[in-house]
């Protein structure tokens, strides 16, 4: 990796295995974690439901303060939250100390983990999930340096983001 860029930043869908596989890779590389989401959270003192329930434009600020934040961080795994890529400045701070990589899922293996109802922007159903992914996949793909698809096991994605890593 370049000293400048110590950081890897995992993008994707909600339900893409984002924090499970930073989880993993924390233990394997031997860096920190930070899960953006928790982080904005214990920042905020309230949940992303909550800011939700304030507004959608009221959470993604505070995202965007966070991102700015955690970017200063070195050596760590970060887990972003599924929207962080519809904010050009979110991108490019993370991009300033990391290698963006999106875990690519396929719908419906996301539809079998993830429970919709529980996640704000999936209170209307199933669908909206392939609606946002419609959306979305573009953006991910013009702001990752990498793209994993995850179709496999969870080891096999940290595999092949490792072996990424070493080509750097």
């Amino acid at each position: 990796m370049r000293k400048d860029k110590t950081n890897v930043v995992l993008i994707g869908m909600m339900g893409c295995g984002k924090t499970t596989i930073a989880k993993l890779l924390k233990d394997k590389l031997h860096k920190q974690w930070i899960d953006m989401d928790q982080y904005i959270e214990d920042k905020y003192q309230m949940s992303i439901s909550q800011m939700f329930d304030i507004s959608e434009d009221y959470f993604r600020e505070r995202e965007t303060a966070c991102c700015l934040e955690i970017a200063q961080q070195k050596h760590c795994i970060i887990s972003t939250g599924g929207g962080v890529i519809q904010r050009y400045e979110n991108i490019e701070a993370l991009k300033q100390s990391g290698y963006i990589i999106y875990i690519d899922r396929p719908i419906p293996l996301i539809l079998e983990d993830v429970d919709t109802s529980s996640r704000p922007l999936l209170k209307e159903g199933a669908q909206k999930l392939y609606d946002l992914y419609q959306v979305r996949h573009p953006l991910y793909l013009q702001a990752c340096d990498y793209h994993v698809d995850n179709d496999g096991t969870l080891e096999d994605v940290c595999h092949k983001i490792i072996d990424l890593l070493k080509k750097l």
